[in-house]
C-alpha cells in the first residue's frame, strides 16, 4: 500500500492572488482617505483651500478610491501607478503632499513586487 505523494502547495493560501490584490486595494482606499484627511493641512497651510483645490484633492481621492475596486482588471494596477504620481504632483498643492506622495508610492513599489513575486513564482 503506497500512498499517492499529494502535490506540494507554495503557501497556505488558497488563492494567492485574490490576497495580493486585496493588499492592493486596501493600500489604495487608505491612500484615498489620507487624501481626504490632507484637506486640513491644505487649508491652513500654502496659500488656504480654493475650490479649485479642494476639487483637485477629493477628485484625487475618489480616483484612488474607485481604482481600489477596480484591481480585478489587469490594467487598474496601471491606473493605479499613474495615481501614484498624481498623489506626488498634488505636492504642488501643498509641500505635505509631497511626502504623502513618497510614502505610498513606496508602499505602492512593495505591493507591485509582491504581486510580480506571486505572479511569476
Amino acid at each position: 500500500m503506497t500512498e499517492q505523494p499529494t502535490p506540494a502547495r507554495r503557501s497556505g493560501l488558497r488563492d494567492p492572488a485574490r490576497a495580493v490584490r486585496s493588499v492592493a486595494a486596501a493600500a489604495l482606499g487608505l491612500e484615498g482617505l489620507t487624501v481626504l484627511l490632507a484637506l486640513a493641512p491644505i487649508a491652513k497651510l500654502g496659500g488656504g483651500l480654493t475650490p479649485w483645490r479642494a476639487a483637485a484633492v477629493i477628485a484625487l481621492a475618489v480616483m484612488l478610491i474607485v481604482t481600489a475596486g477596480l484591481l480585478r482588471r489587469r490594467w487598474a494596477y496601471h491606473l493605479g501607478s499613474l495615481l501614484q504620481v498624481a498623489v506626488a504632483a498634488a505636492g504642488f498643492l501643498t509641500p505635505a503632499m509631497f511626502f504623502l506622495g513618497l510614502a505610498f508610492a513606496l508602499v505602492w513599489l512593495y505591493v507591485l513586487r509582491l504581486r510580480a513575486a506571486v505572479a511569476g513564482g
